[in-house]
């Protein structure tokens, strides 16, 4: 029998003790669990366990301060204790302590990289200060941890999508699912496979929410835009009368339907809805900005714009709302040529972006190195001497060039052709490349590039079933070009080309859901142009002629059949009229492009710099460059 002389008496006892208080907190019990910890710490002063049982079963029942303060005391008997570092940094996190939070995150994750807890702490703490590249990994290493947590997966799910990794963010969020359905989780499925432009299924996921709860107004709202964007008005117009029913705030409910027929061009019937949701809120930046974008503005459109100006200055309105006026205060500006007050708004939305931390900090030289490596690594002899993995087939096409320097429009143009599609702004190379590529090494891993090549071959046949050829139209990919013709040799690429300065201007002027972190302020647009410039002429030299095709913007809007007809030969297509009239297009267009590219070509873009020359700043640099 152990005695109190026995020196393993009073570990054993303390062990027995933890374990049944825990028991008894596990089975509901937490006022006894409590009084039995308190009980050892009676005998045993220093238990660092029982602190943080006590801290556990405190936050549990709804006292976070005394949570906080027995992790704390369990901290000052062990600075290493992993489990309360941890659960001190998730109190902090609730508290909103978020400086104090990540250091005891940071803390119990240098001391075990591989504790659940810790990466847990770490993850929420870092994606909480908009941190994405620390919390993106720990989240990873969290679920694999504990593959079970549907929360965790939500939370990773919603942090791919804030990336703008909506392939990634949609199958973890479908892991999810499997694992706790729930209306907001296929809600998000359906608005995130509605942005990657699979209606079908974004279809079926509204359906799914519905079915949990047939009463919900946002499941109305999301299936009411769904069919619209897939014109069947008719089924569309149920969803939106009992989305109405529903939903307290009618502005809502037009605010919505304006969205959806905005994207497929209904243009008049759109700014009736938006004109309508104003009415109802007029406390928003929304509907403006997308009644703004959904026409010209005209002299009669003034007190429109006096109305917006009034509401910008308000200091109640969220920064985000506030950030859709300044913007559309500057288009409307620019549609009556007042170019000095329309780039005052511009600045004004882009300081304003910075200040509320939607824009992050462009580090120039790791730009520059980056590029560097690109150029390093992906040479002509590079390309001649590889022999790993690559798919033969023709069904990529790509169109790529620095933003708003007129891709749109030329998939406007090739998208008219019956055998293209279109997979939208597809992000899967800015994703994946690590998965394959070391630049420091100089190495490329054939087996992952072949693994991403395939899934990206399927995630192209599943957005553009049916079509021989899907284009892919992300501006961004230009800086992908060496892994993607690595993976596709017979791919077409066309970089669309524009005047630097009028490009820049346009960056500037245009909001976008995710900007690039060079957007975020004139000088920064310089720097990344001039090593983009420096790139694609890296790649003329590197990719075979027949592979690579660059054309002008100027060309398309001044020359439109010449010009599309080499494009449709380059890419292997018979010529078909219908490429001649873009704006017949009725695609669906998510980005902020959607109503001049319906608009009959138009010239008036080019030398746009010109009007703005007083106040360009550093994107003078930019005249003589190509």
């Amino acid at each position: 029998m152990k005695t109190p002389q026995d020196p393993n008496w009073g570990q054993q006892t303390i062990r027995r003790m933890l374990d049944e208080a825990f028991a008894r907190h596990s089975a509901g019990n937490s006022d006894q669990a409590e009084a039995m910890l308190h009980d050892v710490l009676a005998k045993f002063p220093n238990e660092i366990e029982a602190f943080v049982g006590l801290g556990i079963i405190a936050d549990q029942t709804g006292r976070r301060d005394l949570a906080i303060t027995r992790m704390r005391a369990a901290l000052a008997l062990d600075p290493r204790c992993i489990q309360a570092h941890s659960w001190l940094a998730l109190l902090l996190i609730d508290e909103n302590q978020i400086q104090e939070a990540g250091r005891h995150a940071e803390r119990a994750v240098t001391l075990d990289p591989n504790n659940l807890l810790a990466n847990t702490a770490l993850a929420r703490c870092s994606a909480r200060v908009g941190d994405l590249r620390t919390a993106l990994p720990r989240y990873r290493q969290a679920i694999q941890l504990n593959p079970k947590d549907a929360e965790l997966m939500y939370e990773y799910s919603e942090l791919l999508a804030r990336s703008g990794n909506a392939l990634e963010s949609g199958q973890v969020l479908k892991r999810a699912l499997t694992l706790a359905p729930n209306v907001p989780g296929y809600l998000r499925l359906a608005s995130l496979e509605l942005g990657r432009g699979r209606i079908e299924e974004a279809a079926r996921f509204g359906r799914k929410a519905l079915e949990l709860e047939p009463d919900s107004a946002a499941g109305h709202l999301i299936l009411g835009r769904i069919l619209t964007e897939q014109l069947n008005s008719e089924e569309a117009a149920f969803h939106w009368r009992r989305a109405a029913e529903l939903q307290p705030n009618g502005g809502a409910v037009s605010l919505e339907k304006g969205l959806a027929l905005n994207t497929i061009g209904q243009f008049d019937e759109a700014i009736l809805e938006l004109r309508s949701s104003i009415e109802s809120n007029p406390n928003q930046g929304t509907a403006y900005q997308s009644l703004v974008y959904a026409k010209r503005i005209v002299e009669e459109d003034r007190p429109l714009l006096d109305q917006m100006e009034r509401l910008a200055a308000t200091s109640t309105l969220p920064a985000a709302e506030r950030l859709k006026l300044l913007y559309s205060l500057g288009k409307g500006y620019d549609d009556l040529g007042d170019y000095e007050r329309a780039m005052r708004f511009f600045d004004s939305a882009k300081s304003l972006a910075a200040e509320s931390g939607g824009s992050r900090p462009f580090d120039v030289a790791a730009f520059r190195a980056a590029t560097d490596a690109k150029m390093k690594l992906f040479t002509r002899r590079f390309f001649a001497n590889w022999n790993g993995g690559r798919l033969e087939g023709s069904l990529p096409l790509f169109v790529m060039g620095m933003m708003r320097s007129g891709t749109t429009l030329a998939e406007q143009i090739l998208t008219c052709h019956p055998s293209v599609g279109t997979a939208g702004e597809e992000t899967y190379w800015s994703h994946h490349e690590a998965q394959f590529v070391d630049y420091q090494a100089l190495a490329v891993n054939p087996s992952n590039l072949r693994w991403c090549a395939n899934e990206y071959f399927n995630v192209l046949r599943a957005l553009a079933p049916g079509r021989p050829h899907v284009i892919d139209k992300n501006p961004l990919n230009a800086f992908f070009v060496g892994s993607i013709h690595l993976a596709f040799p017979n791919a077409r690429l066309i970089r669309t080309q524009r005047n630097a300065i009028d490009t820049a201007l346009s960056i500037w002027a245009t909001p976008m859901s995710a900007d690039a972190a060079f957007t975020a302020d004139k000088r920064s647009i310089v720097e990344a142009t001039k090593q983009y410039v420096r790139l694609m002429a890296h790649w003329r030299e590197v990719i075979p002629p027949d592979r690579l095709l660059e054309i002008r913007y100027e060309d398309l809007v001044s020359s439109l059949e010449p010009t599309a007809k080499k494009m449709t030969e380059f890419c292997g297509l018979g010529w078909d009229e219908a490429c001649l009239h873009p704006e017949r297009n009725d695609r669906r267009i998510v980005n902020p492009s959607f109503w001049q590219a319906r608009q009959p070509i138009y010239r008036t873009s080019t030398e746009r710099w010109r009007k703005y020359e007083p106040w360009l700043g550093p994107f003078a640099e930019l005249q003589n460059l190509e």
